[in-house]
């Protein structure tokens, strides 16, 4: 009888549990793997749609783009083949739908080349989605 007693608060319990809430590290480690998987694909319209409608966008070359037609414009304009591989990364929530994520990335070259990078994303939750707001990226120094 006390292990039926036992078994029925166990499961009790189980089902009366909330799920638990991804933290900002979590919400930012999702688009940053989100992010590189779409960059790694090769497609401008889903790497375009991380993006805010109005996104700031400083990536590897000296021009600002801006929003999700300055996204595709800046993805398009990349040489083919590049793949990237996101790497450690700190993240912070500003309010309740604004997080600041920084860390690192190696984008390879056709040729196998390796560049380190850092990046900075600033990321608003639109519609119940994460989309990147403000994107920087910088080689690392040697």
């Amino acid at each position: 009888m006390h292990r039926l007693v036992a078994v029925i608060s166990l499961v009790s319990v189980l089902f009366s549990m909330a799920p638990a809430k991804a933290g900002p590290t979590e919400d930012a480690a999702a688009v940053r793997a989100q992010w590189e998987q779409v960059y790694n694909s090769g497609d401008a319209d889903k790497f375009s749609a991380l993006y805010t409608k109005d996104s700031l966008l400083f990536g590897s070359t000296a021009q600002l783009f801006v929003g999700t037609e300055g996204a595709r414009t800046y993805f398009t304009k990349l040489p083919p083949g590049i793949k990237a591989k996101m790497g450690d990364q700190q993240a912070i929530a500003v309010g309740p739908n604004v997080l600041l994520s920084s860390g690192f990335a190696d984008f390879t070259l056709k040729d196998g080349t390796v560049l380190p990078f850092r990046l900075t994303f600033a990321m608003v939750k639109v519609d119940g989605q994460w989309l990147i707001a403000q994107h920087h990226g910088s080689p690392m120094p040697k």
